[in-house]
């Protein structure tokens, strides 16, 4: 079986336990729609179809999926066998976690993660929610979420730490500008 991990890193060769994020586990899944997805870019959008079983990104703004995924490059790594794991699986994504490292094999470099997206999308992988086709009343709903999640507090570390992915967010949303919030 293979298990998947999505990355921005060129070269990659193992996942080590001690150079990840939260320092506990290395992160796979068997499902490459998520990878690519998880590697296009840190801001995610996403929503599951429980009766087609299909990641659904979402757009929250207009030409969001090209703002967030055009132009961006991602390596999509193949790992064979793994040991043991625990599988934690949430909104139809299932995360693969390992106490332990794991070799990798370069399965594809992903010159443009948005051409990606439209390419599953068109093969029936997964489904993308377009804000064109969202109503007034849900495109008012979604800003209020996003606003509410994305709080005073949160957008000031993230602006702290995470500079980027700030500067996307008050692109595609204004209103999550620390100064308007």
């Amino acid at each position: 079986m293979n298990y998947y991990h999505g990355s921005r890193e060129k070269g990659l060769k193992r996942l080590e336990v001690n150079k990840s994020k939260d320092g506990y586990y290395v992160w796979l899944t068997d499902q490459y729609e998520y990878a690519v997805f998880y590697a296009g870019n840190n801001l995610r959008f996403r929503d599951y179809n429980s009766k087609t079983n299909k990641l659904v990104i979402k757009e929250v703004a207009e030409n969001c999926f090209e703002k967030l995924y055009k132009g961006v490059d991602c390596y999509i790594y193949v790992a064979k066998d793994i040991g043991e794991f625990e599988v934690e699986e949430h909104f139809g994504r299932r995360a693969i976690r390992c106490h332990h490292d794991v070799d990798l094999e370069f399965y594809e470099y992903v010159p443009d993660v948005y051409d990606k997206i439209m390419q599953l999308y068109h093969k029936g992988v997964i489904e993308l929610k377009f804000w064109s086709n969202y109503t007034e009343e849900e495109k008012k709903q979604e800003i209020t979420s996003l606003k509410q999640k994305f709080n005073k507090k949160l957008m000031l570390k993230i602006n702290k730490n995470q500079r980027e992915d700030y500067n996307k967010l008050i692109e595609l949303i204004p209103e999550l500008k620390i100064k308007n919030i």
